[in-house]
């Protein structure tokens, strides 16, 4: 689950190979088994992630 700073959780897979997606502060959204990265916006407050 990810978790934005206003508290909204999010359960999310990559796209392209399905492994569950992690969140470093550096990197930002990325898949582990193939190196992508994603960018979302907070459904709850709208802002970047």
């Amino acid at each position: 689950m990810l978790r934005h700073e206003c508290g909204y959780e999010l359960d999310l897979r990559c796209r392209q190979c399905g492994a569950t997606l992690l969140h470093e502060p550096r990197l930002g959204i990325f898949c582990p088994s193939c190196g992508r990265r994603v960018t979302l916006v907070c459904h709850r407050c709208g802002k970047k992630w």
